[in-house]
């Protein structure tokens, strides 16, 4: 067996091996390793490695690079997607192989953290935490309608004349409504930690390598102007917030377009497809996921417009340290004694210090 990186002949191959692994309704790995290859920036044959054997693709590991923030400093790290083996050549620790080549091409290319987000087993958090990784854990947040709240419709409709507000979706190609999103996510991720710096051309990126096929795109607007956003899409066959934002006054705004996305559609575009085709619209919208996050304001705006938070575990990130003293560096961090990554990621990264966007999944 040879661990190497990709031949261009070979895309096919992988993508097709890759469509073995579920993500989404009518979405695999193979369409967004597709999708990539097409849209990201980053995406490159010498940055995608796999295990072959006799001509034939055992396993793949992509690198995808981007910039963290991590404590107010932006960090190279290296985001790693589609770890995937094909199923006849599990057990054979070809997996582990791969993971180690790739952090070594890490630490070559200057790249300081990697970041997985576990998908299925064997690879799971604790198929990691084996292997020297740090699985992080949040707690992502369940939203429901309170039944014993006032009407949604109530309170959506109870508008002062000074809080007039409209909900609008945003198509890929609305520039004028992108720029507002762009400035409201700069400005909403300043200060958590964990969220990627987006250029333009990784902007683009993200609208077309969604997490799911379809995905609803809405903004806020309030007196004209733009102060709040959210992006939903079918993740894990629940109805999930992919990405969200607002400027400082936008709390209240961005808990009614939360609200409005659990309200029923007459014709739901979210429930087209073929197996979330069979479920009616207020089912699927029963309730919605929200990924990790810590802004209080919105918890607040929410439970008054009638919305019930309902915390749960999440353990979908792992991070691994590929060059310990440079990361401790940047960070302006200094290391104990001893202190190995798992450590020091355990006393930099608090469960509550972190937000991850679907939206940039790898």
């Amino acid at each position: 067996m040879e661990i190497r990186t990709l031949a261009a002949r070979e895309r096919l191959q992988v993508a097709a091996m890759l469509d073995g692994w579920r993500l989404a309704e009518g979405w695999t790995a193979g369409d967004r390793f597709r999708q990539q290859a097409e849209f990201d920036p980053s995406w490159g044959d010498e940055n995608v490695f796999v295990a072959v054997e006799q001509e034939r693709v055992l396993a793949s590991l992509s690198i995808l690079p981007r910039h963290l923030k991590i404590l107010g400093h932006v960090i190279p790290v290296g985001g790693i997607g589609n770890l995937y083996t094909d199923l006849g050549s599990r057990g054979r620790g070809i997996a582990t192989e791969l993971l180690e080549r790739a952090c070594d091409a890490m630490r070559a290319r200057g790249l300081e953290l990697a970041v997985i987000f576990p998908g299925t087993p064997p690879a799971t958090p604790e198929f990691f935490r084996k292997r020297g990784w740090h699985s992080w854990g949040g707690q992502q947040t369940i939203l429901r309608a309170d039944p014993e709240a006032p009407s949604r419709a109530e309170n959506l409709s109870a508008r002062s004349s000074g809080d007039e507000f409209e909900i609008q979706p945003v198509g890929p190609h609305d520039e004028r409504a992108l720029q507002s999103v762009k400035s409201i996510h700069a400005a909403y991720a300043a200060s958590r930690s964990g969220t990627v710096v987006r250029d333009d051309a990784l902007w683009r990126s993200c609208l077309q390598v969604t997490p799911a096929p379809t995905e609803e795109f809405w903004i806020a607007r309030r007196g004209g102007l733009t102060v709040a956003y959210a992006r939903a899409s079918i993740v894990d066959d629940v109805l999930t917030v992919t990405e969200l934002g607002r400027f400082e006054d936008g709390a209240d705004a961005l808990s009614r377009l939360i609200a409005s996305m659990l309200e029923p559609r007459t014709d739901d575009p979210l429930t087209r497809g073929a197996a979330v085709g069979r479920v009616a619209s207020s089912e699927l919208r029963s309730f919605l996921i929200l990924p990790t996050f810590d802004d209080i304001g919105l918890t607040i705006a929410l439970e008054h417009h009638g919305i019930r938070s309902h915390p749960m575990d999440d353990l979908r990130a792992s991070f691994r340290c590929v060059n310990l003293t440079g990361f401790a560096s940047r960070l302006d961090v200094d290391l104990f004694p001893d202190e190995d990554g798992c450590a020091f990621l355990t006393r930099i990264l608090p469960p509550d210090a972190m937000v991850f966007w679907p939206a940039d999944r790898f």
